[in-house]
C-alpha cells in the first residue's frame, strides 16, 4: 500500500506543501491513510496533523468516534484539532439535507484550520463507486472523471488504493479503527452500489477498481484537454457580455464554452444536458429558449446573451476612490479595524500597473486571513451577492491578477502589515441605479 501511495504523491503532485492534515474520522481508510503518511513523512520531508469534526448526528456513536481520534493521535503523537458542530440544527437553518449540510460544514471547517493541504481518506473504491453513481444519473466526461486526486487544498493520497488493500494494511500493522453505522445501511444510493452492484462487477473483473482507475486517468486528461480549449475560446469570443459562436467548432468544445459563460453570467445558474443542448440549439440555429433561475438564452446573428428575466436593464454603478498615504495604522501597538485593512493595499506589493474594473471569467484571489485561492465566481457565491450586482462589484487588478474586491478585502500578497511603508486606502461611496441607456 505504501508504495502506491508514493506512486499518487508523484503522480498527481500532491505535496505542493509541507504541512498535511489527515482528515481522519476513526475509519479503516482515515487511520490507514494517516499511519501510511506518519511512516512516509521522513521519506517525504512533511509534517503531520489530524483534524476531526463531530457532527452531531450519530449521538453515542459519534462520541466514540472522537473518542478514538484523541486516543489514536496521542498514541502516534500527532496534534489533532478537534470540533462538535450541530450539522442537523445547520440543515434546517439552511434548508439542506443532511448529506448536504455535513458536506459544507465538514469542508469549511477544514478550509478554517487548514495550514498546507488536507489529505482525504478516498480510495480507488470510493473512486468507481462516484463513477458508477454518476452514470446511472446520468452524466458528461466530467462525471466520470470520477474523484480528483488534487483538488484546491485538498489531496487524496490513496487514490490508488484499494478498500481490500485498506484493510489489509490495517490488519498487517494491528491498526484499530471505528465503523460508523450508515456504512452498513442499504437506505443510501452510495451504500447499494457498494453492496450489491460492485461485488458482481468484481465477479467479472476481481480487478475493477483498479481497472477503473486507470481508465479515468486517461478520461481525466481528455476532460483537461477539451476544457482548456472551452477556456480559450471563451477568452477569444466573450465580449460586452455575449459570446460570440461559431458553429465550426467541434461541439464538445463549443458546448464546455457555453456552459462556463452561462454559469458565469448567472452565477447561480446550473445546468442539466437538457438546457445545455437547448442552448447549443439556439446558439447555432438562433432564437430564445428558457432556463433555470428565471433566465433566458437568446442568440442573434451569432452572439448569444443569457439574461435573467427579472433585470429590467438596470445595473449598479458603484464610485471608487483611492488614496496613497504613509502606513501608520500600526502605531502604538493598536488593533487595526479590520474593515480597514480590508480596503487598504501595500503599495510595494503591487506588480506593474493597477487598474479598477469589474470581474472578468477565470478571476481568482487568495485573501488575507484566508488559507486557499477561489474564484470571483465562488467567493461571489459565498458571500451572498445578488446576481444583478456582480458585474458591477469593483476589482482591483495588477499585472499578477486581482489584488481587491469590493466586500470582500484584500489578496494576501498585497495585504498591509507592520512592515508595510505606503498604503493605498480605497473609499467605495454609496451605489446609485442606472438604465443600461444610462
Amino acid at each position: 500500500m505504501l508504495q502506491s501511495v508514493l506512486t499518487a504523491i508523484e503522480r498527481f503532485s500532491l505535496l505542493s506543501a509541507d504541512n498535511i492534515t489527515v482528515a481522519l474520522s476513526g475509519g479503516a481508510d482515515s487511520v490507514a491513510l494517516l499511519h501510511a503518511l506518519c511512516t512516509l513523512k521522513d521519506k517525504l520531508k512533511i509534517n503531520i496533523s489530524a483534524a476531526h469534526l463531530n457532527h452531531m448526528i450519530r449521538g453515542d456513536e459519534a462520541l466514540r468516534d472522537e473518542n478514538f481520534v484523541k486516543q489514536l493521535c496521542g498514541d502516534m503523537n500527532v496534534p489533532l484539532i478537534c470540533e462538535s458542530i450541530d450539522v442537523p440544527a445547520y440543515a434546517e437553518k439552511n434548508r439542506l439535507s443532511i448529506e448536504t449540510a455535513a458536506r459544507e460544514v465538514r469542508y469549511a471547517f477544514f478550509e478554517r484550520i487548514n495550514t498546507g493541504v488536507v489529505a482525504t481518506a478516498h480510495t480507488a473504491s470510493d473512486n468507481l463507486e462516484t463513477v458508477l453513481f454518476n452514470l446511472a444519473r446520468g452524466t458528461g466526461l466530467n462525471g466520470l472523471c470520477g474523484i480528483p486526486p488534487k483538488r484546491s487544498i485538498y489531496i487524496r493520497p490513496l487514490i490508488l488504493v484499494t478498500r481490500d488493500e485498506v484493510e489489509a494494511y490495517c490488519a498487517e500493522n494491528c491498526l484499530s479503527y471505528v465503523t460508523d453505522s450508515t456504512n452498513l445501511s442499504d437506505d443510501y444510493t452510495r451504500n447499494r452500489i457498494r453492496h450489491t452492484v460492485i461485488p458482481v462487477l468484481k465477479s467479472v473483473n476481481p480487478s475493477a477498481e483498479k481497472t477503473v482507475a486507470r481508465t479515468v486517468v486517461s478520461v481525466r486528461e481528455d476532460e483537461e484537454f477539451l476544457n482548456a480549449c472551452a477556456d480559450n475560446y471563451l477568452s477569444a469570443n466573450f465580449k460586452d457580455g455575449f459570446l460570440t459562436v461559431d458553429s465550426a467548432v467541434p461541439p464538445s468544445v463549443l458546448k464546455r464554452a457555453i456552459k462556463k459563460y452561462a454559469e458565469y453570467i448567472v452565477p447561480d445558474l446550473r445546468l442539466d444536458s437538457l438546457h445545455l443542448n437547448s442552448i447549443y440549439s439556439v446558439s447555432v440555429n438562433g432564437g430564445r429558449t428558457s432556463l433555470p433561475c428565471d433566465c433566458i438564452a437568446e442568440a442573434k446573428n451569432g452572439r448569444l446573451s443569457v439574461k435573467n428575466k427579472l433585470s429590467n436593464g438596470k445595473k449598479t454603478v458603484f464610485n471608487v476612490s483611492t488614496a496613497v498615504k504613509d502606513n501608520t495604522f500600526f502605531k502604538n501597538g493598536e488593533k487595526v479595524n479590520n474593515l480597514l485593512l480590508n480596503n487598504s493595499i501595500d503599495c510595494d506589493k503591487i506588480v506593474g500597473e493597477s487598474v479598477l474594473r469589474t470581474r472578468l471569467p477565470g478571476d481568482s484571489v487568495r485573501l488575507a486571513g484566508r488559507g486557499c485561492t477561489k474564484t470571483l465566481k465562488k467567493l461571489m457565491n459565498e458571500l451572498k451577492i445578488p446576481n444583478e450586482l456582480r458585474d458591477s462589484v469593483p476589482v482591483l487588478a495588477d499585472d499578477d491578477g486581482v489584488i481587491w474586491v469590493y466586500g470582500a478585502g484584500t489578496a494576501s500578497r498585497c495585504a498591509v502589515n507592520e512592515k508595510t511603508e505606503k498604503v493605498m486606502i480605497i473609499t467605495v461611496s454609496d451605489v446609485q441605479n442606472k438604465t443600461d441607456e444610462g
